[in-house]
């Protein structure tokens, strides 16, 4: 069961593989795409660690705030990165 739980970052982080592919980004770029599930991963383990030793308040607080910018990186990638060009005549005026 605890599987399903890791099924909405698991799709998330391969529909973002396709769009930044689509987008024309390759290489390393690719790596932000895992962020999804790696934010996924980081609050289940730290919610064990919390509820595993008593659990205070604000670790649950600090779980959101590790676990959220990691789900949003590959948006946050999108919006702030300079994309590649798409087509057309190559820099330079020669075509």
């Amino acid at each position: 069961m605890m599987g399903l739980s890791f099924l909405g970052p698991l799709l998330a982080s391969i529909l973002y593989v396709i769009v930044f592919q689509k987008a024309g980004f390759r290489g390393a770029i690719l790596a932000v795409c895992a962020g999804p599930l790696l934010g996924a991963l980081v609050s289940f383990t730290m919610g064990r660690m919390t509820y595993a030793g008593g659990g205070m308040p604000m670790s649950f607080v600090a779980i959101f705030l590790i676990s959220l910018p990691l789900s949003l990186m590959p948006l946050l990638v999108l919006a702030f990165k300079s994309w590649p060009p798409v087509g057309g005549p190559p820099p330079g005026g020669r075509s």
